[in-house]
């Protein structure tokens, strides 16, 4: 067992785990009385000619983030803002929801890091517990029926994580932007937007498939198994964007539940947690955690990296982690060629950190695929990598530089970002603090 690895920061209590609360069958039927409430409440016109923003393709133009109080301050969070700011290109727009506390200070950041670029700051309510994961509680979708085309947080069914369903209804009552709710199961960080695709974490295929037998939010719903699949890939679709095909990705292999189990480190005792942030039929709770999309290869055919934590171990020169999940990992990467798609395998360690008061050791992945992307031939393919070589996770630089490399081959102008262990360990990453909101 390798030494201690202590993080120089802790997350406040305020900084949720991305992947809680898990969906269950509690949680589906307080949202089915929520939902009928708000709905009697508030009529919104949903979009007649829905396009959904793309995850990778055109230019970037107009991003939105959540900056919370705790992101404040001289801490791990506002260097990972700061530097986010500068490195992303002036032309940008930024919509940023913040806590009153904040807002002066974040203004003088933004006004340092991009002088002449356009930041709008959203001022939240003071008592609004919300997270950083602005990726999460919507899509956006565009209304090619007007024009200009309107834009749209197309929320979900539910969202119980802290106040972040809210973000949505607060984004909409400061600018142009609407907000409104679908009877589908979705989270943004399981969603994957391409040129002509949808790639959708097939866990929320089956959470619909349940709310919709057991709340009947939609009038139509067939009984048969078949049909009611078909219904609801085709409602995702129409929701979505109706010229986009739909693809699911998961395993069908078991996928272990959280565990906790007892391990001796430095002659004490402690626990040590394993699989945190599993999905039920998918290696981790959501897709961007280890799938990314680069675009179309010579062939034509769409071409995604999907995390290899057997590829990390190799660059790393040890031994094969057993609770790395690499077969389900392969089994992913298989059932995504079996339907088309052209894979290349990127490093995806696993690592962990450890908590001496708690004498708990936590593993967690310090992924890459979570990542921003632009494909245009016009301005140019680009990538934003998060980085973990840091501090006592020195190692992971030759990782961080394999996947670097790899982007490099495939034609992208890469920036590596900050710092991100400590967003990993909350598993999420510079993809999941962000939304894309409009593309060129």
């Amino acid at each position: 067992m390798d030494g201690l690895r202590l993080s120089e920061v802790r997350p406040p209590q305020t900084m949720v785990p991305r992947h809680l609360p898990r969906l269950d069958a509690e949680s589906l039927g307080r949202a089915a009385v929520a939902h009928a409430s708000v709905r009697a409440r508030v009529e919104r016109p949903a979009p007649a000619r829905p396009r959904i923003v793309s995850s990778a393709h055109g230019p970037l133009r107009h991003i939105l983030l959540c900056y919370p109080s705790y992101a404040g301050g001289d801490d791990v969070y506002r260097g990972v803002f700061v530097d986010l700011f500068r490195q992303l290109p002036p032309s940008i727009e930024l919509t940023v929801l913040a806590h009153p506390s904040v807002t002066d200070g974040l203004q003088q950041e933004v006004d340092a890091a991009r002088p002449g670029a356009r930041t709008t700051i959203v001022e939240s309510p003071a008592y609004l517990q919300y997270t950083v994961w602005a990726e999460d509680p919507y899509v956006v979708v565009e209304d090619l029926a007007t024009d200009p085309p309107r834009t749209f947080l197309v929320e979900p069914f539910t969202f119980p994580r802290a106040g972040d369903s809210i973000v949505a209804d607060l984004v909409a009552e400061a600018s142009e932007i609407q907000s409104i709710q679908s009877p589908l199961y979705f989270q943004g960080g399981n969603v994957l937007i391409g040129d002509d695709l949808v790639l959708l974490g097939v866990d929320y295929l089956s959470a619909t498939l349940e709310t919709f037998a057991r709340y009947h939010p939609v009038l139509g719903f067939p009984e048969d198994r078949e049909q009611a699949r078909q219904f609801v890939v085709d409602l995702f679709r129409q929701t979505f964007d109706p010229e986009r095909d739909v693809f699911f990705v998961g395993t069908r292999l078991q996928v272990p539940d959280l565990e906790e189990r007892p391990v001796t480190i430095e002659g004490e005792q402690w626990t040590e947690v394993l699989y945190a942030g599993t999905g039920y039929h998918q290696p981790i709770f959501h897709i961007d955690m280890f799938v990314s999309l680069t675009g179309r290869s010579p062939s034509g055919r769409y071409r995604l990296l999907v995390g290899s934590p057997a590829e990390a171990d190799r660059i790393l020169g040890r031994s094969p982690l057993a609770h790395a999940l690499s077969p389900i990992f392969d089994d992913v990467a298989h059932g995504l060629e079996s339907q088309g798609f052209e894979v290349i395998r990127n490093p995806l360690p696993l690592t962990y950190v450890d908590d001496p008061a708690a004498r708990q050791r936590f593993w967690y992945f310090a992924t890459s695929n979570n990542c921003l992307v632009q494909i245009d031939e016009a301005e140019g393919s680009h990538v934003w990598l998060p980085t973990y070589g840091h501090g006592a996770w020195g190692e992971l630089a030759a990782t961080d530089d394999a996947n670097r490399r790899l982007w490099e081959e495939l034609g992208f102008t890469v920036h590596q970002l900050a710092d991100y262990n400590v967003f990993a360990q909350n598993l999420g990453s510079v993809r999941c603090i962000k939304k894309y909101v409009a593309r060129g």
